[in-house]
């Protein structure tokens, strides 16, 4: 049986924990080994180092809570707990490698199939982005809310250097309205923020990737989902999603019809 969640105590520890694995990040950057774990998968030294620091740091204070991260192999534990943690110690490899301010750390606690708790950190610009569930979201500290714009033609896209030319086809993107960047947790982030309007991504996206983004985004105004229009589901078998949109209510509805009619 798990302790009770503890929010004031968690997010105290947890906000020093993930600022000292940021430290990690910015002390090792320009040291770091590659290797892959498939053709278009990286990962660095520096994503086990910070995965191990807060895999240990988590279970010194959690002891019974479960675990599962994009460098670790999933134990189980996220089923027989009440919660877990569902972390990526480096969003945005590629970033972190090719040395952009894009990459994050993200972490977040999930309650069976919801994130209650979550925290991203881009340790290159210093941005804590935070969320208790009901309690709303925060980057270092003050109080964010999404854009209410709702013109799809008006609208800053934040999508990855990869996925740019799946966009071609659909009318109400342009290289003046499109932000090429790493990390969907920081493009999400970033939506919470009001710094763009829609974070899109048209491949597969694991909870790790997500959850912490999902639960900021939501405190601050707005909704992720999957191109079809459905809500996101953690914890599931495959702890994967097909695609996101994240934004305010109405651009999300207004962009699932326009990327569907596409598909017809």
């Amino acid at each position: 049986m798990s302790e009770p969640f503890l929010p004031s105590f968690l997010e105290d520890v947890s906000k020093k924990v993930i600022l000292e694995a940021g430290k990690i990040a910015m002390s090792l950057k320009n040291n770091i080994t590659v290797k892959y774990k498939s053709e278009n998968q990286p990962v660095t030294d520096v994503d086990i180092k910070i995965d191990n620091f807060l895999k240990s740091s988590f279970k010194n204070t959690t002891p019974n809570y479960g675990w599962i991260s994009e460098e670790t192999v999933d134990d189980g534990s996220r089923l027989n707990s009440d919660y877990f943690w569902c972390v990526d110690p480096i969003d945005g490899t590629r970033s972190y490698i090719n040395k952009k301010p894009e990459y994050t750390i993200s972490v977040a606690l999930i309650k069976k199939n919801e994130p209650v708790f979550g925290l991203i950190l881009n340790p290159e610009t210093k941005e804590l982005f935070s969320a208790v569930k009901n309690k709303g979201a925060f980057c270092n500290e003050k109080k964010i809310k999404v854009n209410q714009n709702i013109d799809l033609y008006s609208s800053i896209y934040g999508i990855s250097s990869s996925e740019v030319k799946k966009l071609k086809k659909y009318e109400c993107f342009n290289q003046d309205n499109t932000i090429k960047m790493g990390s969907i947790a920081y493009k999400i982030a970033l939506v919470a923020k009001g710094t763009m309007d829609v974070a899109i991504s048209f491949t597969k996206k694991n909870d790790w990737d997500i959850a912490a983004a999902d639960l900021i985004l939501r405190e601050a105004g707005g909704y992720l989902k999957n191109i079809s229009g459905n809500k996101m589901i953690y914890n599931s078998s495959q702890m994967q999603v097909d695609s996101i949109l994240a934004s305010n209510s109405i651009l999300i509805e207004k962009l699932c019809t326009e990327l569907n009619e596409c598909k017809k």
